[in-house]
C-alpha cells in the first residue's frame, strides 16, 4: 500500500482507523531502513524526503487517541521482490537461493564497514521516526531478513566474531539494538 517507498493516504487511512476503533498501538509493518534493504519494490524506505508522509501517519493516529510504532528492518539477502545491483549483502557469501526469482544469485558476507553503515542506517530510520512523532520503533530481528541472517546458524557461516556459537551471532543485531537505544533512548 506504498507509491514510490513512502506511505499512501490508504496507509495513513487504515491506521487511523485502526486507533479510532481502540486500538491502543498500531505497528507500522514494515520500513527499510535503506534502499538496498527493501524487500518488495514500492516498500517504504525510510529516508528524510518522506518526513512529512511519516508525520500525516504518526498525527492521524494521535488524533484518533492511539499511539504508533513502526518496524524497521533491512532485507539483506531476502530480496524477493526486485533486482539489486551486485550481491546482495548477508551475514555469510554464496548463492542466494531466496533472491533466485529476481536475479539476485549471490550474496556476500558483510564487512565491518557494512555493519557499521547498517547499524547507522536503523538509527538514522529511529530518529527520523522519533522526528516525525512515533511513539516507539521495533527493531525486526525475524523473518529471514538481515539482522535474522546474522542470528541464524542456517545462514551464518560466518568464522569470525559474528558467527559460530549463539552469542557470536547476536552480536551484530545487539550492536543495531545498542545504537539505536543510545541515540533515540528509552522514552
Amino acid at each position: 500500500m506504498v507509491l514510490h517507498g513512502a506511505p499512501t493516504k490508504a496507509l495513513v487511512k487504515h491506521h487511523r482507523d485502526m486507533a479510532a476503533g481502540g486500538v491502543g498501538l498500531t505497528t507500522v509493518a514494515y520500513g527499510a531502513v535503506a534502499k538496498v534493504g527493501r524487500t518488495l519494490p514500492n516498500q517504504v524506505w525510510m529516508r528524510r524526503e518522506i518526513l512529512p508522509d511519516l508525520k500525516a501517519l504518526a498525527d492521524a493516529v494521535h488524533a484518533e487517541g492511539g499511539a504508533i510504532s513502526y518496524q524497521l528492518t533491512h532485507g539483506g539477502s531476502f530480496v524477493t521482490s526486485l533486482k539489486v545491483d551486485g550481491p546482495t549483502m548477508s551475514a555469510s557469501g554464496g548463492i542466494n537461493k531466496a533472491g533466485m526469482m529476481r536475479g539476485n544469485l549471490f550474496q556476500r558476507a558483510m564487512t565491518r564497514a557494512d555493519m557499521d553503515l547498517v547499524a547507522q542506517q536503523f538509527v538514522d530510520a529511529a530518529e527520523l521516526c522519533r522526528e516525525a512523532g512515533f511513539d516507539a520503533v521495533e527493531i525486526h530481528m525475524g523473518h529471514g531478513y538481515l539482522l535474522s541472517q546474522f542470528i541464524s546458524p542456517i545462514t551464518n557461516r560466518r568464522r569470525d566474531a559474528y558467527g559460530g556459537s549463539i552469542e557470536a551471532r547476536m552480536k551484530l543485531p545487539l550492536e543495531v539494538l545498542a545504537r539505536v537505544r543510545s541515540a533515540v533512548g528509552d522514552g
